[in-house]
């Protein structure tokens, strides 16, 4: 049936030209009466249908109606909203046309009403979706499997991360200790041979992690970890660590770094090894001429910006090279490798990792006039992952602190208002080893005791706002604190009170320094010969760190997983547990749980070894049930040592969760 003179909508002289419209239009076309049969269809509606002609629509509208919805309860929903509002609009549906075949449509309808409000007939458009629903669901199929791709992929980061890693944890640290009994021996030669060993295994383990790294970015699962630090005192360690590598080819480093360069919130590490990997680079293709960081902070476009200029006299690069210089497994051409070595993952590495906190690095270079890299970075983090670390003033962050100082050593806090007494008891501890954090309050205080388990508690009595025995006793009130040793120093000659609300020593200002120093050694001191529980499903790596412990004269059980472990545990008990968390029967995550589960076990400190790469979710599982986690290979002996050694000189309790590095 076609449009003609007797459809509502037509007459006169322009109905020749809307006829032409429908006829041709793509969409069908339809007007209906209240009883449902058609006063208007035009062909392109017949053809969605699967009728030859309007003519087979004829008489039909009912009839087609009830057949038309694969889903029964479609067109009672279409009625229903026309009812309600006098319209419908986009209402999609799967439909069987009239061969059988399953198509998709969208409709669009009102209703057309008579003066007195009477319905006079509906009118609407039909339009064949399938096309797009098609392409949805191939679009919705495609994200899914990228899903499932890119947790595959995590996966095998995962998985490749441990395999890859675990050999070479063997391999440095075997190398590690054989250098050593070759120096107590004298054998120069073989100290050279096997500290040749141990760089190649720590320079394959920079190329697996540099792999790894770029991997973990293109998979998006690179996580951010935002803390505050002093600009300045950064550059200095970044500067300690790389000068001999900049040094090693003949050249002159130099620092130029502005007075106001204050703190920063972001991700520390990738700040650091962002400097590292520009600094390395300009060393590398630079001989005996010049290597300069510079550091300025900036506002710019309402925010705080750093910037760091690194800057050398070396081979430089043409226009061509510096355009493809921050490409993965890309350098400036192929001698490039074949002379100065590398893998092309460095600057990449650093251009990700600078976009990733919200910047950029670049370069300007001209061939054999050097180069100039331009890190610049925001000062605030704009999205941190989870919780800031305060370290300007204030509270400080359990984690910030203990990067501020050497591993291994004791950990004294100090309460005390006067920043004299900070300054000598400073003094006189560094010189013994022993690391002091500083608290100017009692209620910073509290929470530093809370966020460090330290060692110990040096306390002043005559503090405002909160005084040394309120301190005092909120800290043996509290049973995740009260075991801790406090020594209170003060000018205030009340022993009797001290001793009575639990104080282990009491000291009178001013300091007499042997006495104080030697005071702090009988609480700081581990004990003879503590026992580690080893638990790791690697011969290898438990023989080594076996060997690597008892050289240090600790005492050592093993166990090859985590039932095992918990078999060892029913029998003895630790100072620490040395864990891997890659295990068969019970991997480490179980076991901790199981461990934390039993209160005669719950304060015995977790230290986690593993070659697995830790994400968000594996940190989730772990926060607050480990003391730290450190990354086999790229944890030195002596980290691991030191490590150890101040997990037994601390109260024996969790105390954070650190990301593997």
């Amino acid at each position: 049936m076609h449009a003609t003179a007797t459809s509502p909508e037509f007459g006169g002289a322009t109905e020749a030209t809307y006829q032409s419209i429908v006829e041709h239009a793509i969409e069908g076309i339809f007007q209906t009466t209240p009883d449902g049969q058609y006063l208007l269809a035009n062909p392109a509606l017949a053809e969605i249908y699967g009728y030859d002609s309007t003519d087979e629509l004829k008489g039909n509208v009912q009839e087609i109606a009830r057949q038309l919805y694969v889903d029964p309860v479609r067109r009672p929903e279409f009625i229903r909203l026309m009812n309600e509002n006098d319209c419908v609009w986009g209402f999609e549906s799967q439909i069987y046309r009239k061969d059988g075949s399953v198509i998709w449509i969208s409709e669009n309808v009102r209703v057309i009403r008579g003066a007195n409000g009477e319905v006079r007939y509906y009118e609407g458009t039909v339009e064949d979706i399938t096309a797009r629903k098609r392409a949805e669901e191939e679009l919705r199929r495609a994200k899914e499997a990228a899903e499932e791709a890119s947790r595959s992929k995590s996966q095998f980061l995962a998985n490749m991360s441990h395999e890859l890693r675990t050999p070479l944890n063997a391999i440095i640290g075997y190398s590690e200790l054989m250098r050593e009994e070759a120096e107590d021996i004298d054998l120069p030669s073989f100290v050279r041979d096997l500290a040749k060993i141990e760089s190649a295994g720590k320079h394959l383990l920079g190329l697996i992690n540099g792999v790894l790294d770029i991997a973990k970015i293109e998979a998006g699962k690179m996580d951010l970890h935002a803390e505050t630090f002093d600009v300045a005192k950064m550059i200095e360690e970044v500067s300690a660590t790389v000068a001999p590598v900049v040094e090693k080819n003949g050249n002159y480093f130099e620092i130029k770094a502005a007075p106001n360069l204050g703190n920063m919130h972001t991700d520390l590490t990738k700040v650091r090894q962002s400097l590292f990997n520009l600094l390395g680079n300009a060393g590398k293709f630079t001989r005996e001429g010049r290597v300069q960081l510079e550091a300025e902070r900036i506002t710019d476009g309402g925010r705080d910006w750093l910037v760091f200029h690194v800057r050398d006299t070396g081979v430089g690069m043409t226009p061509d090279q510096a355009r493809k210089i921050f490409e993965a497994f890309t350098q400036a051409d192929a001698s490039t490798t074949r002379k100065f070595g590398g893998t092309g993952l460095g600057l990449a590495i650093t251009r990700e990792f600078s976009r990733l906190i919200g910047g950029d690095v670049t370069v300007k270079s001209a061939l054999g006039q050097g180069s100039v890299f331009t890190l610049r970075v925001p000062v605030e983090l704009s999205s941190a992952p989870i919780e800031e670390s305060i370290v300007a003033s204030g509270a400080t962050s359990a984690e910030a602190v203990a990067g501020e100082f050497p591993p291994g050593a004791p950990q004294v806090l100090l309460i005390d208002d006067d920043p004299t007494v900070h300054d000598l008891v400073r003094r006189f501890l560094q010189k013994e080893g022993i690391q002091v954090v500083d608290a100017y309050t009692g209620a910073e205080g509290l929470e530093l005791a809370r966020q460090l388990r330290p060692s110990m508690i040096v306390l002043d009595v005559m503090m405002p706002t909160m005084d040394g025995w309120s301190v005092l006793t909120k800290l043996k009130g509290d049973t995740e604190l009260s075991d801790i040793p406090v020594v209170m120093l003060t000018m205030v000659n009340n022993r009797e009170m001290g001793f009575s609300l639990g104080v282990d020593d009491y000291m009178l200002k001013p300091i007499d320094r042997s006495d104080f120093v030697s005071t702090l050694r009988k609480y700081c001191n581990r004990q003879d010969k503590p026992l580690v529980l080893v638990v790791e499903d690697d011969l290898v790596t438990r023989d080594m760190l076996r060997a690597s412990l008892e050289k240090e004269e600790f005492t050592v059980v093993e166990a090859g997983n985590g039932l095992e472990g918990l078999e060892k545990l029913a029998i003895t008990r630790p100072a620490l547990i040395l864990l891997d968390l890659m295990m068969p029967e019970m991997d480490g995550f179980q076991f901790t749980r199981e461990v934390r589960a039993r209160p005669e076990w719950r304060d015995i400190p977790i230290l986690v070894m593993t070659a697995k790469d830790i994400g968000a979710e594996d940190r989730a599982l772990l926060d607050g049930q480990v003391s730290r986690i450190l990354q086999k290979g790229a944890c030195a002996r002596e980290e691991l040592l030191a490590e150890i050694s101040q997990r037994l000189t601390r109260t024996a309790r969790p105390v954070e969760t650190v990301a593997a590095a």
